[in-house]
């Protein structure tokens, strides 16, 4: 039997993966340029009554939900395995090629909480990305592979997608040579940073001592892989 410390670091990745988002639809790295340059920026983007598109419907998916719920936003959500549709959710669907084409379609930000697994490697390529809006944004901060990079990069560089944002990449860290650095507009990069906190390690020992609490006194321990599932 395996366990993972899955959703504990939830609410700080979502906080990240919003700041992203946020960064992007604002303008914030174009106004320091323009900044630098002395120019007024242009106009941002409002999310206020959008659509947000959820691949992973886990704990850092639901964290995602909280947040969105304050911008009014409409909520589609793609899951494997979750049953309760959330209320703030408009619509949850099972992964499939046609449901996930509809969510990226619909969607004016669209944002990755699923799972780094076989099925998910390069979910998101250049097909995926061609049935975006080229006002939509796309924001990836739990791992890479699952966004196509050569692809996301052409989907820039075109205007095929508004902007992305990364917390993670295929190869950490992203090597100084990476055509990712200088090759896609609009693209904010961090350093795979979206599950620190101060609180951290903490929460790391407290959920640790609970789970081995459990395993001595023969009680069900939380947070069990699910093998067939990979997580």
């Amino acid at each position: 039997m395996v366990t993972n410390m899955a959703g504990l670091y939830a609410s700080q990745r979502a906080e990240h993966a919003w700041a992203l988002l946020l960064s992007l639809t604002r303008g914030v790295p174009s106004t320091t340029d323009d900044n630098g340059r002395k120019v007024w920026p242009m106009p941002a983007l409002e999310l206020t009554g959008g659509t947000l598109g959820i691949i992973g419907l886990g704990g850092f998916g639901l964290e995602i939900v909280k947040r969105a719920v304050g911008y009014d936003m409409t909520i589609l959500a793609i899951d494997p395995v979750r049953q309760d549709k959330p209320l703030e959710v408009t619509e949850l669907n099972r992964p499939s090629r046609q449901n996930l084409h509809s969510l990226l379609k619909q969607s004016d930000a669209v944002m990755i909480a699923c799972p780094k697994v076989p099925e998910t490697y390069h979910l998101i390529g250049g097909k995926e990305l061609a049935v975006m809006k080229n006002t939509a944004y796309l924001v990836n901060v739990t791992r890479g592979g699952i966004v196509d990079e050569q692809a996301l990069i052409v989907a820039l560089k075109s205007g095929q997608i508004a902007g992305a944002g990364l917390d993670v990449a295929e190869v950490e860290p992203v090597p100084p040579n990476s055509p990712v650095w200088w090759e896609a507009p609009n693209l904010i990069i961090t350093p795979h940073r979206a599950g620190s906190s101060q609180h951290r390690p903490q929460k790391t020992f407290e959920f640790f001592c609970d789970n081995l609490r459990r395993y001595l006194k023969g009680e069900k321990l939380e947070n069990v892989v699910n093998k067939n599932l990979g997580f």
